[in-house]
């Protein structure tokens, strides 16, 4: 069927054999929010793979939910992740995610991560002492170097327990080497396969041999071991890598081979502990930078906890916490773009969409569109209040995508940012260290800051008897 210029939705001309590459090449975000202000909540790009830029509430509800089987992740995504990663959920479409899916969501289930808030607790109540100290110096540090430790420890031993310990020097190493493997791979101009014996192949190779081998023995020695695998770990006592073990499939009762349980501990590796050490990190700066939301939420988390570590039982209790989080999340979301691929032709506002095209669904710019959100740039926690959540357009807030596709550690991770941040609260208060200079995002697979987050610690008054 031909379509008329008039079924496509606008966008730039381009350069006339590379359409908008280099644009995106140079400045990714700036293009996506001047095609935006000026062609709308859908753009499309000219090239080889006509490119459409995704914003609006109503085509993520098309393409997210009442169609999702229709749009899986390209080819191309998954054979460059699935290097790294293997055939774990954020790699593989149609069946064979359904099936992996129906495994692996019900060990992230809310009452079966009761257990992990303690191990969370203990290990960001050590990082606020940590600040605490530091605290006395009055030096500017910058915040991602120890969110990302964080955020590994904590992944690592809700994970395997304490399996881990010795291997935490080389499994941070490999981690972070794939992580700058997958952000260069997905920007490549020149896309050379792993097997060309690059310097940045060959330390990307070590890595993920590395990380196999740590993988591969902590399941060799559990098999061996037995240490726990059965129904006794969906009751919170074990870690996920047991959970993982026990899952068993629903129409065959099978369990997971020991690739299939490597696939996804390095998924939720590579992909769980960039994306919380991100947030985490844009919460600091945030908490830094806006002073009155920082006290309040300190406030409550006093009121609620009167000094002792947070529990599982606290976090419905902090609610303005709570909605601290939601405002950073809407103003940085570490899920700020993923791509889709129509199987089939589609429509979307009236605008025809050709099976092939490549999708850009840019959370972050739907969170900054002043049609859903007044005086977007501005930081207001009260637009996740009861009354302004009930108000608002569905899809318009998406920090975790929405769909059978959602992300399946979304209650991990909020969580995790939620008892980080108490915890941080409770010792220390930010105050930014930037000098006024602007904090700017960069947008690789998850949205990073491009330079320091720098803040200053100055160590809170505690009450007597308080932990």
């Amino acid at each position: 069927m031909i379509m008329s210029a008039a079924m496509l939705p606008p966008g730039p001309a381009g350069h006339p054999l590379l359409g908008s590459a280099l644009d995106f090449r140079r400045d990714p975000m700036g293009t996506f929010r001047r095609a935006k202000q000026e062609y709308g909540e859908l753009v499309r790009f000219r090239g080889p793979v006509p490119v459409y830029l995704v914003t609006g509430p109503d085509h993520f509800q098309r393409i997210l939910v009442d169609n999702f089987a229709n749009y899986p992740h390209p080819a191309d995504f998954e054979r460059k992740v699935g290097a790294a990663v293997g055939r774990g959920l954020v790699t593989t479409s149609g069946p064979e995610w359904t099936h992996q899916r129906s495994l692996v969501e019900p060990v992230f289930r809310k009452d079966h991560l009761s257990g992990f808030a303690g191990i969370m607790a203990e290990r960001a109540g050590l990082l606020a002492r940590e600040w605490e100290r530091r605290a006395g110096q009055g030096l500017p540090f910058d915040v991602r170097p120890d969110m990302r430790r964080l955020t590994l420890d904590v992944l690592a031993r809700c994970l395997f327990t304490a399996d881990w310990v010795g291997a935490a020097a080389e499994l941070a190493s490999a981690v972070r080497v794939e992580m700058e493997h997958l952000n260069h791979k997905l920007i490549a101009v020149l896309d050379l396969p792993e097997w060309v014996p690059t310097p940045r192949n060959l330390r990307f190779t070590r890595a993920r041999r590395t990380m196999d081998r740590i993988v591969f023995e902590l399941i060799g020695a559990r098999r061996t071991g037995g240490a726990g695998v059965g129904e006794a770990m969906w009751s919170g006592r074990g870690d996920l890598l047991a959970m993982l073990m026990a899952a068993r499939d629903p129409d065959t009762g099978g369990a997971m081979s020991d690739q299939q349980l490597r696939d996804h501990v390095t998924t939720l590796f590579i992909a769980g502990h960039e994306t919380a050490a991100a947030a985490l990190s844009w919460l600091c700066h945030c908490l830094a930078t806006y002073p009155e939301a920082a006290e309040q939420a300190a406030e409550e988390v006093e009121q609620v906890l009167g000094g002792r570590p947070p529990a599982i039982g606290d976090l419905p209790r902090l609610r303005y916490l709570r909605m601290v989080i939601q405002e950073v999340l809407r103003l940085y979301p570490p899920l700020w773009q993923v791509a889709r691929t129509p199987v089939e032709d589609d429509e979307l506002g009236g605008h025809h969409v050709p099976a092939g095209s490549f999708l850009l669904l840019n959370t972050f710019l739907l969170h900054r569109d002043p049609v859903y959100w007044p005086e977007p740039e501005r930081f207001d926690p009260e637009r996740f209040s009861r009354a302004a959540v009930a108000d608002r357009l569905r899809f318009s807030y998406l920090p975790y995508l929405a769909g059978p596709r959602h992300c399946v550690g979304m209650a991990f991770a909020t969580m995790e940012l939620t008892i980080v941040a108490a915890c941080l609260l409770q010792r220390v208060r930010l105050t930014s260290a930037q000098g006024g200079r602007p904090v700017e995002a960069r947008p690789d697979m998850t949205l990073n800051a491009r330079d320091a987050i720098s803040v200053i610690a100055a160590a809170r008054t505690r009450k007597a008897g308080a932990l």
